[in-house]
């Protein structure tokens, strides 16, 4: 396998369209503005304006509730899951 094939592949896994939102510190691109502002927060917290700073609180305050709710149907799942292990050696195994 030849290096600009290699090369080549790279290239078109990272291609970004040229519209899309960059961070006006190190011009990353982002795909949506809630992972741009999440990143604006996270990596260039010291340099940020007022409406962006806002923007970053709003992006953390949704990302911390999608996480919660992540979490309770996690625990949900396994809660369902050590009853029906738990059903299953009660009445069926023995």
């Amino acid at each position: 396998m030849s290096d600009q094939s290699t090369t080549d592949r790279a290239e078109a896994a990272f291609a970004v369209d040229d519209d899309a939102e960059r961070c006006p510190y190190c011009g990353r691109p982002f795909a949506t503005e809630h992972l741009h502002a999440l990143h604006l927060g996270e990596e260039h917290a010291d340099a940020l304006t007022e409406d962006e700073a806002e923007r970053y609180a709003a992006a953390d305050d949704l990302e911390s509730d999608e996480l919660f709710k992540f979490h309770i149907k996690v625990l949900a799942v396994l809660t369902l899951i050590s009853f029906v292990f738990l059903y299953s050696y009660t009445f069926v195994w023995t």
